[in-house]
């Protein structure tokens, strides 16, 4: 009975303990260097194997960090990566209007922006007709927009006495 337990203890302590002795590699970094664009990217080499973590609203992308794996040379991946609908809208439209806050010549104006499938809607008020040009540039170069329609009008500045 004693052996029995014995044998028992080695079967099933002896594999838990060569699990524990297993580092993780944390290589998240090389991945977002490597181009990979994904919120709450998180990824780890453990005993072989690549784990990928994160959200995207893009399933091309979720693709993306596998083959930018399999291409780094790992051959066991592990693809956690949630695919989510909307996030891609959801951070286009906070990228947008992160850009056109920070854009000084833009100063003044006020911007809804609601973006679905990457074309986005831009709505406001400008006080110049060169500031709606130059909102629909910036707009149009972020990553991720697809397709861009404006429906901005042109207001009379405030008077300032």
């Amino acid at each position: 009975m004693i052996r029995f337990l014995t044998c028992l203890a080695i079967a099933v302590f002896l594999p838990l303990g060569a699990y524990a002795q297993v580092d993780a590699v944390d290589l998240t970094a090389v991945f977002v260097d490597g181009g990979i664009k994904i919120d709450r990217l998180l990824v780890y080499q453990i005993g072989g194997i690549v784990l990928i973590r994160g959200r995207t609203g893009d399933p091309l992308m979720a693709a993306k960090a596998v083959r930018f794996a399999a291409r780094t040379g790992y051959t066991r991946v592990a693809n956690l990566i949630e695919v989510v609908p909307g996030l891609a809208d959801k951070a286009l439209v906070s990228g947008a209007r992160h850009e056109l806050e920070m854009t000084p010549q833009l100063d003044g104006c006020h911007f809804q922006i609601e973006s679905v499938g990457g074309i986005v809607m831009l709505r406001g008020q400008v006080t110049r007709e060169t500031q709606k040009e130059l909102a629909m540039y910036v707009i149009a170069k972020i990553d991720g927009v697809k397709e861009l329609h404006s429906e901005l009008t042109l207001i009379a500045p405030a008077v300032s006495r």
